[in-house]
C-alpha cells in the first residue's frame, strides 16, 4: 500500500459522516460501509490495499473476539476524524453504547510483515487486534490492555504517479489481484484433480482383461490336473519346476509353489483357477467403477474451470473438514452446510439409503446425473445454499443446462437402486455456460 494512495483514500473517507456497518468479510479483509460507500481494507501481509465499492463475496461469518469488538464499537458510529501517518490510517469514531457516548479508534497499519488492524479506546489502549504481536516478536507489541506505541518515523521511498479517480483506481487494482488469486486457486485445485485422475488411469491400465483372466484360469486348471496326475514325479519339495507332458504331448514346466504339504499342489492351482475365473466376472464392474470415478473427476474439473468467483471456487477446495471415509461419495461445504454428491451408482444408492427425512435431495430433471444431498441437521437451508447445490447437481451430470429438481428426502420413493419417484418438489433452471443464471 503506497502512502500517497492511502492519503487520497483518507481524503475520500473524510467527507463521510456515518459508519453503517463494520464487519470482517474474509480472513484479512475488513469492510467499513460509510454513508453509502463501501471500503474494503485488505490486510494481507505483503499485498495490502484498500478497495472502494467493489463486489466482494463474504467468505464466511467471522465470530472471533476481534469481530465482535469490531461490530460493537464501529457499526452505527459517527465518523469524527481520519488521519494518515506514513502507511497508517487511523479512524476516530463516536459510538452510543447503552445511552453513553464513547470514543474509539480503528487503526489500519499497512506495514509489510506487521500489517494489522487494531481497535483502540480513547486512551489508545488496545481493545482487540486482527493479529496480536507479543514483545518476543517485536519491540512494538500489540497486546490487549497495553497502550499502543507509535511507530517511529522513517523515510519512505516510493514513486508517486497521477491518479485522477481514486475509486476507479482501487477497483482496477482489486480486479487485477482478484483475477490472479482466482487463477492461482484454480491451478492448485486442478493440479490435485489431475493427480487423482492420473492415479486412477494407471490403476485402470494395470487391470487385466476378462479374456486374459479366463486364459490364466484355464492354465491354472491344466496345471492342477497335470500336477495331480504326475505328483509322484516330485522327488524334492525344493524343486522349482515339475516337468510333464500336457494332454497334447507338449512338454511344459509347472512352477512348484512353496507348500507345507506338496500333495496340496493340485488344490493350490485349482484355487488359483477359481480365483481368476471369479476375478474375470468382476473385472467389468471394477473397470466401470474406475471409469465412473474418472468421469466424476473430469466433471469436477469443469466445475472448477467454470467458477467465476472465489466464493464458488472455494466449494471445490479440499479441506480437513470435508474429508470423509467414503470412496463413492464426494463431500463439499457450502456456508457450513455439508453437501454430499454421489460419484457413481454405488454412491448414489448409499446417499439415498443413509440420508435423513429432512435432508434436501437434488437431481437434474429426467437426465443422468449425480444425486446431491444437503445435510440440514434440522436447520433451515438458505436459498443460496440450495442454488449452489443445484449447480453441483448440474455440474456432475452430462448437461451444461437443464432443470434441477429438489425436495426433502422424505418425499422420495425408491423404485430400484438409485431410481426414484417424487411428486412434491421445486425446480431451478440453470445454464452453466451463461453468467446470468435464472
Amino acid at each position: 500500500m503506497k502512502a500517497f494512495i492511502l492519503k487520497k483514500i483518507a481524503n475520500h473517507i473524510s467527507s463521510k459522516k456515518f459508519i453503517k456497518r463494520a464487519i470482517r468479510v474474509d480472513e484479512n479483509v475488513i469492510l467499513l460501509e460509510i454513508d453509502k460507500t463501501k471500503y474494503f481494507f485488505d490486510l494481507t501481509k505483503g499485498n495490502s490495499d484498500i478497495y472502494i465499492d467493489i463486489d466482494y463475496d463474504i467468505a464466511k461469518k467471522f465470530n472471533a473476539p476481534f469481530d465482535i469488538m469490531l461490530t460493537k464499537k464501529f457499526t452505527k458510529s459517527k465518523l469524527i476524524e481520519v488521519k494518515v501517518f506514513e502507511r497508517i490510517l487511523t479512524i476516530k469514531v463516536e459510538t452510543n453504547l447503552h445511552f453513553k457516548k464513547e470514543i474509539n479508534y480503528i487503526q489500519f497499519e499497512f506495514t509489510g510483515r506487521y500489517t494489522n488492524s487494531i481497535i483502540l479506546n480513547e486512551q489508545f489502549i488496545v481493545l482487540e487486534a486482527l493479529h496480536h504481536i507479543s514483545s518476543n516478536v517485536s519491540s512494538r507489541s500489540v497486546e490487549i490492555g497495553e497502550k499502543l506505541l507509535p511507530i517511529p518515523p522513517r523515510e519512505l521511498k516510493e514513486k508517486e504517479f497521477e491518479v485522477d479517480d481514486i475509486v476507479k483506481y482501487s477497483q482496477e487494482i482489486f480486479r487485477e489481484k482478484y483475477n490472479k488469486r482466482l487463477e492461482n486457486i484454480k491451478k492448485s485445485i486442478l493440479n490435485n484433480i489431475d493427480k487423482k485422475i492420473t492415479k486412477l488411469k494407471k490403476i485402470l491400465n494395470s487391470l487385466e482383461s476378462e479374456k486374459e483372466l479366463l486364459e490364466k484360469s484355464e492354465i491354472y486348471k491344466t496345471y492342477a490336473d497335470l500336477a495331480m496326475i504326475n505328483l509322484y514325479k516330485i522327488k524334492n519339495k525344493y524343486d522349482k519346476f515339475l516337468k510333464v507332458e500336457d494332454f497334447e504331448g507338449n512338454e511344459i514346466n509347472i512352477p512348484i509353489p512353496r507348500l507345507r504339504n506338496i500333495n496340496e499342489i493340485g488344490n493350490y492351482y485349482y484355487n488359483l483357477a477359481k480365483k481368476m475365473k471369479n476375478k474375470s466376472k468382476n473385472i467389468k464392474i471394477e473397470k466401470n467403477n474406475i471409469i465412473q470415478k474418472i468421469d466424476f473427476l473430469e466433471k469436477y474439473k469443469d466445475g472448477v474451470i467454470n467458477s467465476e468467483n472465489i466464493s464458488d471456487l472455494n466449494i471445490y477446495k479440499s479441506t480437513k473438514k470435508t474429508k470423509i471415509k467414503e470412496d463413492n461419495i464426494e463431500s463439499f461445504y457450502i456456508d457450513d452446510f455439508l453437501v454430499l454428491v454421489g460419484k457413481n451408482e454405488k454412491g448414489n444408492i448409499k446417499l439415498l439409503k443413509e440420508s435423513k427425512a429432512n435432508d434436501i435431495w437434488l437431481h437434474i430433471k429426467d437426465k443422468t446425473g449425480a444425486h446431491v444431498i444437503i445435510k440440514t441437521n434440522k436447520k433451515n437451508v438458505p436459498e443460496d445454499v440450495i442454488f449452489k447445490s443445484a449447480k453441483l447437481a448440474l455440474t456432475f451430470s452430462d448437461e451444461i443446462e437443464g432443470i434441477v429438481d429438489y425436495t426433502q428426502r422424505r418425499h422420495l420413493y425408491i423404485k430400484e437402486g438409485a431410481f426414484v419417484n417424487y411428486v412434491t418438489y421445486k425446480s431451478i433452471a440453470l445454464n452453466l455456460s451463461k453468467k446470468d443464471i435464472s
